[in-house]
């Protein structure tokens, strides 16, 4: 009987390891479809505001002259201008939190703080930046340390903004 008792014990022993060993692949599997939607969303994000950029000359156009010259534009084009740097806080921000719960790289949220940095240096940014009360509670303090950097992108592609209307 205690052949028998070992031999089951055995089975029992390897049917534990087995079963660990499964558990294992599962959870790496699961952690590879978390970090797979992780970046899509954050890649999504972007894209979202690129194409609000892309797909409409009136949006790209209120966003490039809103940033360098804030009085030149209707209500309705600096409404455009504010909801824009409002999506884009929001994408930092999403960026943060996966950032924060490991599922991106810090220097993801880097890129992007540089990014609104860049925007925040701009006569529209700072304008935006002081009418808004919770930019300054949420960002100022992030993004000091990338302000006055060179730019992460040109853009306006080096043309010059002084007569930008």
């Amino acid at each position: 009987m205690s052949k028998l008792n070992e031999r089951l014990t055995l089975v029992a022993n390897l049917s534990v390891v087995a079963g660990i060993f499964f558990l294992a692949v599962e959870v790496r599997q699961a952690g590879n479809a978390t970090e797979l939607q992780t970046i899509e969303s954050v890649t999504n994000g972007w894209i979202g505001l690129n194409e609000a950029i892309v797909s409409d000359p009136q949006v790209a156009r209120a966003l490039i002259v809103r940033l360098y010259n804030p009085t030149a534009l209707s209500d309705v084009e600096a409404a455009q201008f504010s909801m824009f740097l409002r999506m884009f806080g929001n994408q930092v921000e999403r960026v943060k939190k996966h950032r924060d719960l490991g599922l991106v790289p810090d220097t993801e949220y880097e890129g992007a703080l540089r990014q609104l940095a860049q925007f925040m240096d701009t006569p529209g940014g700072r304008q935006y930046s002081e009418t808004e009360p919770s930019f300054e509670r949420n960002w100022a303090d992030e993004i000091e340390p990338y302000r006055a950097q060179p730019p992460v992108f040109d853009l306006v592609l080096g043309r010059d903004t002084s007569g930008l209307q």
